[in-house]
């Protein structure tokens, strides 16, 4: 039989379930569903961490997108096939899955390295990031799209049983949720890839199963891949250390030294290197626009006078120097080093950092800069976890509090790993940790909201103004009010002589006070002076972004002016993605819907019902998941846990419907969407009320927390697409469930975009009140032609 007899066979082909051993036929459809299903949620979490290296931080939400853009597409796929497509052509279809895979990543190293290679946020050119974002995202189509007609074609030939069918699909993608940041964490990129490919090689040799010979040769090729990659000879980028290190080049030799990807970051040690001048190190995540430096520990220094103040040797002017400090994002040590310098070895220092592999990539294997010796110190303490779930679980207070300087809001993103700790919330759980006589010292940051947040807490907690609390200090003659300078902030105040000392240090360094108590009075205290401003927009725990993002001015073809401004830059491209996806869901859409199978097209009430709960889902989903985000202490957790816990929970609604329809009692539309009316408020609510008090316990025990809260609503959200296939499959055609698939997975391309977008203008809460009122929307029209067709139900 040929590939083309093989796709095109006729019903009852190799699995289907009206073959002799069917219950036989049927395990291996089920093996089939739940290998497919994990691998391509595997991938879709993978690239949901790759993309930042390999597109940028503007462009790495693109991820889901991608995924259900190729998964609608290879569904929609058999939608105009001009004969039926059997379960015969998982034959064909379950290889190429494989091999297309294979292929995407075969061809996205080379494509990097050669082609696009890394964006810096300083070299910007969005035609050609657009470009890069396009190329690079939509490779991975092709793989989802052939799972997604793997997939389609299972539930069409198990259509009796889509609901038990659905079900392991979502149990399995639960699975790879979790498995996903744990392979990172514990190995490297090359061989999660690997993992990935075996996977598929599994689900070959049961669709193969009488046939073995294949393995003969496809064995001996993914062992030698699998050894290839564990040595890093494959699947390992290879990014132009002078775009990576630019920032810090200045006629400098830049070299990579070492590598590794987890669940965070790509986490790169480069060396700049010039005649007459010092190495200097650096730990570059993803990009490049977030770097920690990496400083040597010589404890002869601690014998000798302190070196001069700079910004570390600040606090010590003061009348009574900190005793005890906490350094937030903290690196390999850089900040504590140099405190610990200034007050001559006696500072109690305490380092928080999130991503083990800074200081593991610094020590290496010969600890060039003695880091080790220094972590060993009595009155030294790093942290490896997120700031605010260190800040909710301690309760210490601090004489200083340190804030490392912030790139990545420096670079004007709009999200980051960091964006927690620089919220309304944060400011005040910082003020809780700070002694009576304490300081704060915001170093090299954005410093206008913050001065917003401060005079706010300070008017409610009854401080002095903060007019007589802060120092600002910058590198330029003048101070820009959007840029990024150094703050001193003292609730008990700055003494004149306090002043004095800070300001003759600072100029020593060639710094300048563009604001202080008494003096320097300026552009900052026009914003200091009269009440605080209780209406300006800051950042916060529902909407952790320094800034909006502005449609004024976006086109498709901007002019080269515009693209000087990097704000307008980075907000164009997110803009160009949402163009992109939107655009090619709704031509999708269009052409599919005017094609008719077998003579017959979905009915405008099954569009309907698809795209609306649908994009509903990814409001609730993507909401809830950034909601989360938080309290679970990373990207990537929250949206392994969230999207295992709505996959998981999806799976139990989906099989509750799918034993209703075995037992010949079929569930009325209106009930999920009654029941998601109800459940989602009272989701939300618990999400926002219950949890941030638990924000500090470990992640293995915030991990179940967050399961069972979204666990009851994803039950909920898991009935409506096999209950609207079910209904498709009895009333108009079974051949178009594939259509249905397609049409759910597109709908999920228009939510996800539009909603990672959206929240940062609105915030994550009211995405999910949007899918809210979708949801109200769906349950009325349910409820209205329920009652005109009493005799369905």
């Amino acid at each position: 039989m040929s590939w083309l007899d093989a796709l095109h066979g006729a019903s009852g082909g190799d699995l289907d379930e009206a073959a002799p051993d069917a219950v036989r036929r049927d395990r291996k459809l089920t093996f089939v569903v739940g290998a497919v299903a994990f691998s391509m949620l595997l991938l879709e979490v993978l690239l949901a961490r790759m993309f930042p290296f390999f597109l940028g931080d503007v462009s790495a939400f693109v991820a889901i997108p991608v995924a259900m853009l190729g998964l609608s597409l290879g569904a929609l796929g058999l939608h105009v096939s001009a004969r039926p497509v059997s379960s015969r052509a998982l034959a064909v279809l379950v290889p190429a899955l494989g091999l297309s895979t294979l292929a995407s990543f075969v061809l996205l190293f080379p494509l990097f390295d050669h082609v696009f290679n890394v964006t810096h946020h300083k070299f910007q050119s969005p035609p050609h990031d657009a470009l890069k974002t396009t190329v690079l995202s939509l490779l991975f189509v092709p793989p989802f799209a052939l799972a997604g007609a793997v997939l389609s074609i299972a539930f069409r030939t198990g259509a009796r049983h889509v609901g038990r069918l659905y079900a392991v699909d979502l149990a399995a993608s639960a699975l790879a949720c979790v498995i996903t940041p744990l392979a990172l964490h514990t190995t490297d990129l090359p061989v999660v890839i690997c993992l990935l490919l075996g996977v598929h090689l599994a689900a070959n040799a049961v669709v193969f199963d009488r046939d073995r010979r294949w393995l003969a040769v496809a064995l001996p090729a993914f062992l030698l891949t699998a050894g290839a990659a564990s040595r890093q000879w494959v699947f390992v980028e290879h990014p132009d250390t002078d775009t990576l290190g630019v920032r810090y080049s200045d006629g400098h030799t830049v070299t990579e030294h070492a590598h590794r990807w987890n669940e965070i970051s790509r986490v790169a040690l480069l060396s700049w290197e010039k005649d007459g001048a010092p190495t200097t190190w650096r730990v570059l995540h993803d990009d490049g626009v977030s770097n920690v430096v990496v400083v040597p520990w010589d404890p002869a220094r601690l014998e000798t006078p302190p070196p001069a103040a700079g910004i570390h040797g600040l606090p010590f002017l003061l009348d009574h120097p900190p005793e005890r400090a906490l350094v937030l994002f903290a690196g390999a040590g850089r900040d504590m080093i140099q405190l610990l310098e200034q007050s001559r070895g006696a500072l109690d220092v305490t380092g928080v950092e999130i991503n083990p592999l800074v200081p593991a990539l610094a020590v290496g294997e010969t600890d060039p800069f003695h880091l080790q010796s220094f972590y060993a110190l009595p009155n030294v303490h790093l942290v490896l976890e997120e700031g605010r779930s260190f800040l909710d679980r301690d309760q210490t207070t601090y004489d200083l509090y340190f804030a490392g300087s912030n790139g990545a809001e420096t670079a004007v993103r709009s999200g980051h790993v960091r964006r927690f700790l620089d919220t309304e919330e944060a400011a005040e759980s910082v003020l809780d940790h700070l002694a009576p006589d304490g300081t704060m010292v915001f170093f090299a940051q954005p410093f206008q909201h913050k001065l917003t947040m401060f005079a706010r807490l300070f008017a409610e907690r009854r401080l002095r103004p903060l007019t007589e609390s802060v120092i600002v200090i910058g590198s330029r003659d003048q101070v820009n009010l959007n840029g990024t300078d150094t703050l001193l902030i003292r609730p008990r105040g700055f003494s004149p002589g306090e002043v004095d000392r800070i300001r003759d240090a600072a100029r020593a360094q060639g710094l300048k006070i563009h604001y202080a108590p008494g003096r320097h009075m300026g552009r900052v205290y026009t914003l200091l002076r009269g009440p605080p401003d209780w209406d300006a927009r800051v950042p916060t725990d529902d909407r952790p972004y320094e800034r909006e993002l502005s449609f004024a001015g976006f086109t498709l073809l901007p002019s080269l002016e515009q693209f000087r401004s990097l704000e307008y830059a980075q907000d164009w491209m997110k803009l160009f993605t949402l163009v992109l996806f939107t655009g090619i869901s709704a031509v999708t859409i269009a052409v599919f819907q005017g094609v008719k199978r077998g003579g017959r097209r979905l009915p405008l009430w099954a569009l309907g019902w698809f795209l609306s709960t649908g994009i509903a889902y990814m409001f609730a989903e993507i909401g809830l998941m950034a909601k989360l985000e938080l309290f679970l202490g990373a990207p990537l957790y929250s949206i392994a846990v969230v999207l295992a816990a709505f996959l998981l929970a999806n799976a139990a609604g989906s099989a509750w419907i799918g034993r209703r329809q075995r037992a010949g009692l079929p569930v009325a539309p209106w009930v999920p969407a009654v029941a998601a009316v109800i459940v989602l408020p009272l989701t939300l609510a618990f999400v926002d009320r219950a949890l941030p008090p638990l924000v500090g316990l470990p992640v293995l025990a915030k991990a179940p927390l967050a399961v069972a809260a979204v666990a009851p609503l994803a039950a909920v959200l898991g009935a409506f697409y096999p209950l609207g296939a079910g209904l498709v499959a009895e009333r108009v055609d079974r051949e178009l469930v594939p259509t249905t698939f397609g049409l759910a997975t597109l709908s999920s391309v228009l939510g996800s975009t539009v909603a990672i977008v959206a929240m940062i203008d609105v915030g994550f809460r009211s995405v999910v009140l949007w899918g809210e009122a979708i949801y109200v929307g769906v349950a009325l029209v349910a409820l209205v032609v329920w009652a005109r067709e009493p005799q369905r139900s």
